[in-house]
């Protein structure tokens, strides 16, 4: 069916809409017909043949609008365009001509310091200057730096296809300074990463990495120092239509990670990781409604040191619990460890679908009812299972996808234990 990408800016009248109806709007004058033609509008920067590839509507076949829809969606999710919306234009010769109208979201910022905030960490001072869509190939490159809670600089670089057939590369090199607010512990982190990528059929995606890091972490009375290598291994199955915001679909995800250690901690360590999201979207809803649910399993085998531990709680495992400091360290041993098992569900609904500003910024808003639920597997009869429930809003934002902002209540044993307010950079799942 054609969308709503046809409606026209001003309403004609009388005879010439009805006969506009007629030629650009039944279904029958496009499904019908072949496709003979694909252009694109609006891409002033993004060189054509980045989008041409994710487009694979054959030429020379009959309309399907299902396919258009699939590519429609692999062009947003590009991540670099703040609008995608299509046309189906009849020509002479009775075949029809498909344009794709795109919209480019902030391409670049400038260099620029402004506050940040991270619950593990607290408040910091950023200096970012980021080139999205770098070179107008959907590459990016990221100069940044911080003082503050997190004093760091660093830079970023990934190509999601750099070869031929989504064969990716990226690059990331990383000087880091924070408190660890549990163990009290200064911690400086140098850190090299280089990692490439494939997709297999649109639906599959392999990631391989190499890792070279050192941590020391700076105790009242000692000093604690690792250098480890690590190489890691992660495969998706993803059938999501929106990354940023699914509508529906499923996203499996189970990596394997190798870490060693050299120099003053000789050790190693297995680390396996399990994730399955799920995406309903529900029918005879006005405006988008989805049903997510999430589960994440870790585990660990070999090496197992507290400066390396877990602990659930935060905007990206169980809300309603904060980000634990020593005295929690000190008094809910049960939060922290090296297994891990929680599971979320939510329920997103779409108050004001995303739009674009006249400054071409994308907007919006959509709100969130969750639960989370999760323990720290401690290989006990009985675990401490702790439960997050409350709600949220989304803001569609440039870039990085979405903000969200949610508060929670946290329980145990049925009881309310804690409350609290979390700010995240795109969905939890």
């Amino acid at each position: 069916m054609i969308l709503a990408s046809l409606i026209l800016e001003q309403r004609p009248a009388g005879l010439f809409l009805f006969f506009l109806s007629f030629t650009l709007l039944k279904p029958q004058n496009t499904e019908n017909r072949i496709l003979s033609k694909i252009i694109i509008e609006g891409n002033n920067k993004t060189k054509d043949y980045i989008l041409f590839r994710e487009i694979h509507h054959p030429l020379h076949e009959l309309i399907d609008s299902v396919q258009i829809e699939k590519d429609r969606n692999r062009l947003d999710n590009l991540g670099i365009f703040s609008d995608v919306r299509w046309q189906l234009l009849p020509i002479e010769d009775g075949s029809i001509v498909l344009k794709y109208i795109v919209q480019e979201s902030i391409q670049k910022t400038p260099p620029a310091v402004f506050p940040t905030y991270n619950e593990s960490k607290g408040w910091s001072l950023n200096a970012l200057w980021l080139f999205n869509n770098f070179r107008g190939r959907n590459q990016i490159l990221a100069l940044s730096g911080s003082i503050g809670g997190e004093s760091t600089y660093g830079l970023s670089f990934k190509d999601p296809w750099i070869l031929n057939d989504h064969i990716s590369f990226s690059l990331d090199l990383k000087k880091n300074f924070y408190i660890n607010r549990f163990l009290n512990s200064d911690v400086e982190l140098n850190s090299f990463r280089i990692g490439l990528g494939r997709w297999f059929k649109h639906k599959i995606k392999t990631e391989t990495s190499f890792l070279l890091e050192s941590k020391i972490f700076n105790l009242e009375s000692d000093i604690i120092r690792y250098k480890y290598f690590s190489t890691y291994l992660n495969i998706r199955y993803d059938k999501r239509d929106i990354f940023w915001n699914p509508g529906e679909g499923v996203l499996l995800s189970s990596s394997l990670e190798y870490r060693k250690g050299y120099d003053f901690h000789i050790f190693q360590t297995l680390i396996f990781n399990q994730s399955l999201s799920l995406y309903i979207k529900l029918k005879n809803i006005q405006r988008k409604g989805v049903v997510a649910l999430n589960g994440v399993l870790e585990k660990k085998l070999g090496y197992k040191s507290k400066f390396f531990q877990d602990y659930i709680g935060g905007s990206n495992t169980i809300r309603g619990w904060i980000v634990p400091d020593s005295e929690i360290y000190n008094s809910e041993p049960f939060r922290f460890g090296h297994d891990y098992f929680h599971t979320s569900i939510e329920y997103r609904y779409e108050i004001i679908p995303k739009y674009v500003t006249a400054s071409g910024i994308e907007s919006g808003l959509g709100i969130v009812f969750f639960s989370d639920n999760g323990f720290i597997i401690r290989n006990r009869a009985s675990e401490a299972i702790l439960s997050g429930y409350g709600f949220g809003i989304r803001v569609p934002f440039p870039i990085v996808g979405v903000l969200r902002f949610d508060y929670a209540m946290g329980l145990n044993s049925y009881k309310v234990k804690s409350n609290s307010l979390h700010f995240g950079i795109g969905q939890k799942f």
